[in-house]
């Protein structure tokens, strides 16, 4: 089995994630629910996500409706711009997305943006058939991804499924500056669900109909892009980008600037503090990147765009969507409003502010988290979580679940760090087999009450990756935890 097919079978043992409405053959595909373990390492991304690239950065959050009516779309574009190119089986009529096929089948890659003649072109030429039941198969067309909805008893109202989120941030962009004191540049941020009528829904986390997105809008003066009060904090960092047409490098975010590779310090510097957010949740730096779009692949809204993209056993694999929106929506939505959304300057002056956005899919963080955290050695299996994310910070065991004098003592250790810790409590089956259903979670400590423990009032930790392990006196027991799980301190 691949390392992709190792994760799922993992995700779905220890109910990580797994379909939605399972139990019934009518469930559709491309939904999952999340697990107790797995809704709390998602819940940590978006906690370490709203702490470094919201709290850090002073951005005001907001949490939009779901549903929107016709007329935002209608302005924003996307209900003539929100397609993926789609080819269908003449025989058994089943739907591909065309360019995730081509990807399939060759070592080429083919972008969802590409002309339909060029898809169609590709699938002659390496003479493609429907995977299900080997039928010919259409020429490529594309295809509207947004669900309908409407509200209403007797005058229905044409809605639709949000399937982004940056759009209610637009929308709500003339309030907060009314209400919030904005001073550019200002960032908004929201998690929050969407819908995309997926045509071909496949590859568990990484295709889903109903999806969820870390987004950041960054509203800023054009004229003053480069004026960046905090640029002296990563001027001197490195990012790794691939320019069109050339091999990747890793360049300052100096370098970026001087070089013109972006168009000003405003994007270098989040291009910077989204690659620290992504180290930090424990994916290594040489596998990341920054894919810069050419013109044929950009969104119809963007003038630069540089895809975040971490290379996994499936290849590189799309994170995050970087655009430099100009001042698109707000024109957009100012004129299907009718509402003045412009800003006033310093000097008297009004403009309608420029938007750098940064667009992170938590799905797709989840799964490629997961999987470059994914360890085996023979019959060994453990995920090589970050303490960050890790659903449990330690278990709690006694050594023999059948000694009662170990099992008092064991769960007097365990209230005394509940309060302040993630810690499950454990006496069930061999502590062999205890120290594997936690490993295989990504718990980093496991902390062991044994006969010792009753004379000398201290335990023994387990570290996850290196097995290693060490007495610690149960009064310095906290104090020690903290330096373990913040990384002050190693067994």
């Amino acid at each position: 089995m691949s390392r992709y097919d190792d994760v799922v079978n993992l995700a779905v043992r220890r109910s990580l994630f797994y379909p939605a409405s399972e139990i019934y053959s009518t469930a559709p595909a491309g939904m999952y629910d999340y697990g107790p373990f797995g809704t709390t390492i998602k819940r940590k991304i978006v906690d370490l996500w709203r702490k470094q690239l919201v709290q850090k950065e002073n951005f005001l959050e907001i949490d939009g409706a779901l549903i929107m009516p016709e007329d935002v779309f209608k302005a924003s574009g996307h209900l003539g711009n929100f397609n993926d190119p789609m080819t269908q089986c003449v025989k058994c009529n089943t739907v591909h997305r065309a360019d995730k096929l081509l990807e399939e089948n060759s070592k080429d890659q083919y972008r969802e943006a590409m002309p339909v003649a060029e898809l169609t072109a590709a699938l002659r030429i390496l003479k493609l058939n429907c995977p299900k039941c080997k039928g010919e198969l259409s020429d490529v067309r594309q295809f509207n991804m947004m669900i309908k909805s409407e509200i209403g008893v007797v005058s229905k109202v044409p809605t639709y499924l949000r399937m982004e989120t940056c759009q209610s941030i637009f929308l709500d962009w003339d309030r907060l500056v009314k209400t919030m004191r904005v001073k550019l540049p200002k960032g908004v941020a929201q998690y929050g669900t969407v819908f995309r009528n997926e045509i071909s829904p496949r590859q568990t986390l990484l295709r889903l109909v109903e999806l969820h997105q870390m987004e950041t809008e960054v509203f800023f003066d054009p004229k003053e892009i480069d004026v960046i009060e905090r640029w002296d904090e990563v001027k001197h960092y490195k990012v790794n980008v691939l320019r069109v047409g050339q091999h990747a490098e890793s360049l300052t975010t100096e370098q970026l600037v001087k070089e013109k590779i972006v168009s000003g310090k405003l994007i270098a510097y989040y291009l910077a503090r989204e690659q620290q957010f992504f180290e930090l949740l424990g994916l290594p730096l040489e596998k990341m990147r920054f894919r810069e779009l050419d013109d044929t692949e950009r969104a119809f809204y963007a003038k630069e765009g540089w895809d975040f993209e971490v290379e996994t056993s499936t290849g590189w694999r799309e994170l995050s969507a970087n655009n430099y929106r100009t001042d698109y929506d707000l024109k957009r939505h100012g004129e299907g409003s009718k509402k003045d959304l412009s800003f006033l300057r310093e000097d008297g002056s009004r403009f309608i502010p420029h938007v750098w956005e940064i667009s992170i899919g938590v799905d797709r963080t989840f799964f490629t988290a997961l999987e470059l955290a994914y360890r085996q050695e023979g019959e060994r299996t453990w995920l090589s979580l970050p303490p960050s994310l890790a659903p449990i910070q330690a278990g709690v065991f006694p050594l023999l679940s059948n000694k009662p004098e170990l099992v008092i003592k064991a769960k007097e250790v365990y209230e005394s760090l509940r309060d302040c810790y993630d810690v499950m409590y454990d006496g069930t089956g061999s502590i062999g087999k205890r120290y594997a259903r936690l490993d295989e979670i990504g718990v980093p400590f496991c902390i062991t009450v044994d006969f010792d423990s009753l004379a000398k009032n201290d335990v023994t930790i387990r570290a996850r990756d290196s097995g290693k392990q060490q007495r610690v006196k149960i009064a310095e027991l906290q104090d020690t935890l903290y330096k373990l799980i913040t990384g002050k301190m190693n067994l």
